[in-house]
């Protein structure tokens, strides 16, 4: 391996010359173990906090970080992409677009933390519990004001020092988990601990800052950098919006609806099936760079291994929801234990949102290519409306298996059906639904 890197030393030698190629590859394999090892960690614990609050307890803590969540989606205001691609445009001007993003990301914590506030003090008289959960998982939102310096490490091509502190601040925090899980702590200092995952990565990313030579002392506050910044990330905050909203909505109406025992059996069963999630990601991030040169070069390449993707997000798909079809309601009876019975019948039906996960991630490369951002845009904010009506209606009458259905279906209508409505995006529907139907005819040239 070379040194500093994760590409093993035989490919660094076969990749000689092509430094481009070989920074990228080894950013995104710092990204996997990155994805692994935080994804095996919260599922590990995650498990084991899920039986030792029991369903209620569970449940109110996911619709505290679910609600938190969908307020920070719009607080957050989506603009880490404008910022990473100005940054390595014109790092002269860093600075400048630095400041504006710490400002604009600031207010935004504190807008958002006052939001979730008077959520919070909207809950019932019984709901003390649940108020103080709301408050306590919002101040997460102050130390991602922190994750700027990840951007910086992003345009810079050091995904490798990022890595090392979200994993470093994961075992710190889980390892505080497990300790308070031992002496019996109650909700509210778990909940504190998953803060405090925030916290050190905050503490980890200055750190790692100064050592690089970056001193927030020397962020620039110009107004018309806030106002460009602004102006450019308003379409993606209200896309990050939509999608957590379409990810989170259904367990806000079940805990508005059904209380939290009955969010707690739907959110230990959704944790399983999120285990999973990792997979897409990686394959998104190998495949990424290759389709983006396809795309450059060779169209009849490009829809080629659009196909192709395609194809391995169908394949894994089949393996994983066959085995947690055939396994998955007894391994989540073992790993959950007796007061989970119903959440772990919950599992086979969760286990086909994989389906739509998977197409979701990987269409996601056809959006950024052919740069349909609005369209994007419009198809996350119809589904999220689909989502959260169906929810409304389902949830009422049929519980957690309405709002599966309800994920379901607008997860399809997102992914699938809108792109029948757009010229260009008819050609990638195309392209999906052979993946699916005919996977061993690949498109003609």
């Amino acid at each position: 391996m070379r040194r500093g890197g994760f590409v093993p030393e035989f490919i660094s030698r076969r990749l000689a010359g092509r430094e481009t190629l070989l920074r990228s590859l080894d950013n995104g394999l710092w990204l996997m173990l990155d994805q692994v090892v935080r994804m095996g960690l919260g599922l590990v614990v995650g498990v084991w906090l899920a039986r030792y609050l029991g369903p209620e307890q569970y449940g109110w803590l996911s619709y505290a970080l679910a609600m938190a969540g969908t307020v920070t989606a719009l607080t957050s205001l989506g603009f880490n992409a404008v910022v990473v691609r100005e940054l390595a445009r014109d790092p002269a001007a860093g600075r400048a677009w630095l400041g504006a993003a710490f400002f604009l990301k600031a207010i935004g914590a504190a807008l958002g933390f006052l939001a979730c506030l008077g959520v919070a003090a909207c809950q019932g008289a019984d709901g003390s519990t649940l108020r103080a959960l709301i408050a306590i998982v919002a101040l997460g939102m102050f130390f991602q004001v922190f994750d700027l310096v990840d951007l910086v490490f992003q345009a810079e091509g050091a995904a490798r020092l990022s890595g090392w502190v979200r994993i470093g601040a994961a075992l710190l925090a889980n390892a505080v988990k497990v300790a308070l899980l031992l002496a019996h702590a109650p909700v509210t200092l778990l909940a504190a601990a998953g803060v405090l995952e925030l916290a050190l990565c905050g503490a980890g990313w200055l750190i790692a800052a100064r050592r690089r030579g970056h001193h927030w002392s020397e962020l620039a506050w110009q107004p018309g950098y806030v106002s460009r910044l602004l102006g450019e990330s308003w379409p993606l905050a209200l896309s990050g919006l939509a999608v957590y909203a379409q990810a989170y909505s259904d367990q806000l109406v079940i805990g508005h609806y059904l209380g939290g025992a009955e969010l707690g059996q739907y959110a230990a069963a959704m944790r399983l099936v999120a285990a999973f999630g990792f997979l897409p990601m990686i394959v998104n991030t190998v495949a990424m760079p290759e389709i983006a040169r396809a795309k450059r070069d060779d169209d009849a390449l490009y829809h080629r291994r659009l196909f192709d993707v395609y194809r391995v997000m169908a394949g894994m798909f089949l393996v994983t929801t066959l085995a947690l079809l055939a396994a998955g309601t007894l391994a989540a009876r073992w790993l959950l234990g007796p007061a989970y019975l119903e959440g772990a019948t919950l599992l086979p039906w969760l286990a086909f949102r994989l389906f739509f996960s998977n197409f979701g991630v990987a269409r996601s490369i056809f959006i950024a290519n052919e740069g349909l951002f609005r369209f994007g845009l419009v198809t996350a904010i119809l589904g999220a409306l689909v989502n959260l009506g169906l929810n409304l209606w389902w949830v009422p009458r049929f519980g957690a298996r309405g709002a599966i259905c309800s994920s379901l279906l607008s997860l399809a209508v997102t992914t699938f059906a809108f792109e029948a409505f757009h010229s260009r995006a008819r050609v990638n529907l195309g392209l999906m639904l052979r993946a699916v139907f005919l996977p061993w005819r690949p498109p003609l040239a």
